[in-house]
């Protein structure tokens, strides 16, 4: 008997077979360790359902075998959505100024900062809002894959939708840290006014290692962690030793909200809006 790979986080459509779901969107987020995605319906601003597996914990497959059982099961993504976007949460990721930028350039970059033990795909997109690329590499049979599966699909980098307009916006001066938590990995961006000074993904084991990455982070772009707002969003909740530890070291911490105007079906109320909350703002602005 075949053990299909079970979602972590599973928001079901209400309306299973309709013309609403068909006329959707679908946004897909893949990385290292994770597949997710989401449907959300452009014109009514509506988010009809999402699911999220985790890719490296079963023994003996590989993360295409099971991204591969997960598209081929996965009753959801039999329907043939209007648009399908993938994002890619890849960690080699780079940025370039736009005035220095070549597309000849994206390898040797990549390789001079993450090395080239891993071999993969080479692409790059201009980041909208910023005078900059972002240059990154995914791995080649996975995007063969899902270009075989999501034949129109769009493809972006998870950074350049985290610094997308309509995600954050500091006034000239603010100071601002926004973090995505995971299970064992978080990534920040940070703001100084309206200059990005680092967007960085980070493995950590205990919360003490989060706050004394935040702590060095803070030091080495002279932020104050009185000054400074912190904005979580993912797997985190306030009774966690990690939000506890949090509050320790930083005095404006906040969750991350959804715009008012968009609204959730019933199965996202089982859930605070700050763990899907980076994904979903991905899908207004793609």
């Amino acid at each position: 008997m075949i053990t299909m790979l079970k979602a972590n986080f599973d928001i079901v459509p209400e309306m299973r077979d309709s013309d609403e779901l068909r006329n959707s969107q679908l946004l897909i987020e893949v990385g290292e360790k994770m597949f997710s995605y989401v449907i959300y319906h452009k014109e009514q601003r509506r988010f009809l359902g999402l699911r999220q597996y985790n890719l490296d914990y079963t023994p003996g497959k590989t993360m295409l075998e099971n991204l591969l059982e997960i598209i081929t099961n996965d009753e959801l993504l039999q329907i043939q959505f209007r648009e399908a976007y993938v994002i890619y949460n890849y960690t080699d990721s780079s940025f370039l100024p736009e005035k220095v930028f070549h597309i000849e350039l994206n390898q040797p970059v990549t390789e001079i900062i993450y090395g080239n033990a891993r071999k993969g795909l080479m692409l790059s997109e201009k980041v909208n809002g910023w005078k900059m690329y972002n240059i990154y590499r995914v791995p080649r049979e996975i995007h063969a894959l899902l270009q075989r599966k999501f034949a129109s699909g769009n493809y972006w980098h998870y950074y350049t939708l985290l610094l997308s307009e309509g995600q954050i916006q500091p006034a000239a001066d603010e100071q601002v840290i926004k973090m995505v938590m995971r299970a064992d990995q978080f990534l920040v961006a940070v703001f100084k006014g309206t200059n990005i000074q680092l967007i960085q993904a980070y493995s950590y084991q205990t919360p003490d290692d989060v706050s004394y990455y935040l702590l060095a982070i803070c030091n080495r772009f002279n932020i104050s962690q009185e000054k400074v707002t912190l904005i979580v969003s993912g797997l985190l909740d306030e009774q966690s030793r990690l939000y506890q530890e949090l509050l320790k070291y930083f005095l404006q911490v906040q969750w991350d909200r959804l715009p008012d105007s968009v609204k959730l079906d019933a199965g996202f109320s089982a859930f605070p809006d700050h763990y899907f909350s980076p994904l979903l703002k991905m899908a207004l602005c793609v």
